[in-house]
């Protein structure tokens, strides 16, 4: 008899425990697997943002070079211009007098953005702190709509086979001057604007 009563009482615990066993293996099954997914999405997040990083430190090493030889090229045309140097007698049918303003070209090296498009069309932007997204929205608009837009009108111009004309060229040279000196502006204030969103994004990724 005491050891029917025993056996209940031990099958009854064994009903109890074994129910909670399963549901807290369950719970814990989700729990590890919510964590994994969080901590893999964190790696992701993480890796992402060091792209972008790493993207934007390229493209102000690019604008450092750009500017002092950019403001080399401005300071040729703007010297043409004012000791009156360019006149008929300098002018050639293909433009070399123009291009020898600009011995190295226009550029030597493009700035990207491929890491912040890959970045904005996927998941994790919705994921990542909301003014460090908004700061980077804004830089490369003034990246996309400023230096670039300015560059592509540069070499529109020189592309242009009437600008390039005998009868044109001074005009050209004109023009050249002044789009060179807007985009010596620009980089100037792109330039800074890589080391604000650099130290912002800095800081960011340290609370992580």
């Amino acid at each position: 008899m005491k050891s029917t009563k025993f056996l209940t009482k031990k099958n009854i615990l064994k009903l109890v425990f074994e129910p909670a066993l399963i549901i807290f293996s369950v719970l814990l099954a989700l729990f590890l697997n919510e964590y994994r997914g969080q901590l893999k999405e964190e790696q992701q997040i993480n890796l992402a943002m060091a792209m972008v990083r790493i993207e934007l430190k390229s493209n102000m090493e690019a604008l450092n070079e750009w500017l002092p030889y950019h403001e080399k090229v401005l300071n040729n045309l703007n010297e043409s211009l004012n000791n009156n140097a360019i006149n008929s007698a300098l002018f050639t049918e293909n433009g070399e007098m123009i291009w020898s303003l600009m011995p190295n070209g226009v550029v030597q090296r493009t700035l990207d953005n491929g890491s912040w498009q890959t970045l904005k069309s996927s998941s994790l932007s919705s994921a990542i702190d909301f003014d460090t997204m908004f700061t980077l929205s804004k830089l490369y608009k003034h990246q996309a709509q400023g230096v670039e837009s300015t560059l592509n009108r540069i070499l529109t111009i020189l592309s242009a086979r009437e600008s390039l004309e005998k009868k044109n060229q001074r005009s050209t040279v004109i023009l050249l001057r002044n789009t060179f000196n807007e985009m010596v502006s620009q980089e100037m204030f792109l330039i800074e604007k890589y080391k604000q969103a650099l130290n912002e994004m800095g800081i960011e990724r340290a609370k992580i």
